[in-house]
């Protein structure tokens, strides 16, 4: 008598004569084969399309030289019989479907690139790009020149919290209203009435190049607002005259991308740099 050694089932081979015989196969090692799984680290690279250097999405080529190719890069009348043209190659040459890697990447899990800022999930290689557009902890950008970027909140709350020295100023509605900015100011909160539901804006003074200013204004929302229009005036008096900008306000809740102020209003570094501050006018209606 001895101990017991580990439990086994019974699995049928099949067989085309004779009674169906039966084999061994330990329980544990079928199912350890089942589920088993491993973590690599790959480096980046070598996961990018050769001819774009964006990544690599089914279905593949690769050509005898080894350049791979993403479904991006390949006509599309090429799937069908599963050869293109190498597009990197100097002289023509055939690709085929590299399968192999294909299957690499439907297997491939990688955790979210802003798994940081909180989220845990672990995405489809081929996904990423689609789940990093939609991600509610994508980190934001700010408009003010030097704010390297919050979590995912509305831009509004994130200027009340962390931007404390953005001075606020009210206005009346349809009225241009003198605002005496100096040369450091990044920004000025701008409130339509003096409530607490007024809608509120953000002048935005952003570097243009080395030759002056750029200012833009963007309506501060969140899910409380309610949808309105509104345009907006802006005037910057100095000594050779007055410069002027009218146009749409855009609404800004969360800015997924780096701002970007289109239209502005470029202030040579002449007027705007005076000691005395600089004469900014707004009226928003």
């Amino acid at each position: 008598m001895g101990g017991k050694g580990p439990r086994q089932v019974l699995q049928a081979s099949a067989a085309t004569k004779g009674p169906r015989r039966l084999t061994e196969v330990p329980a544990e090692t079928s199912q350890h084969q089942a589920m088993e799984k491993i973590t690599a680290t790959i480096n980046a690279n070598l996961l990018q399309c050769c001819v774009c250097s964006g990544p690599l999405t089914p279905p593949l080529f690769q050509c005898t030289k080894g350049h791979v190719s993403c479904s991006r890069c390949c006509p599309a009348d090429g799937y069908l019989d599963d050869e293109v043209e190498c597009l990197m190659c100097d002289e023509p040459e055939t690709a085929t479907r590299f399968r192999a890697m294909e299957h690499i990447l439907v297997g491939m899990r990688m955790p979210c690139p802003f798994r940081q800022h909180g989220c845990a999930k672990m995405i489809p290689y081929a996904s990423v790009q689609a789940h990093k557009a939609s991600c509610v902890h994508a980190p934001c950008h700010c408009p003010i020149s030097g704010c390297t970027g919050y979590g995912s909140k509305p831009l509004r709350e994130h200027i009340r919290q962390d931007h404390p020295g953005v001075v606020r100023t009210i206005i009346s509605p349809h009225c241009l209203t003198p605002l005496r900015m100096h040369a450091h100011e990044q920004a000025r909160m701008v409130r339509l009435g003096d409530s607490d539901g007024s809608p509120e804006f953000l002048v935005i003074v952003g570097q243009y190049k080395q030759l002056g200013r750029m200012l833009s204004v963007v309506r501060l929302v969140d899910e409380s607002v309610v949808e309105q229009d509104f345009k907006h005036r802006i005037e910057v008096v100095g000594n050779a005259g007055v410069l002027s900008l009218s146009g749409e306000t855009l609404d800004a809740e969360r800015l997924k991308e780096p701002y970007k102020a289109s239209p502005f209003l470029f202030v040579p570094n002449e007027t705007w740099d005076s000691p005395e501050g600089i004469r900014v006018f707004i009226e928003l209606k």
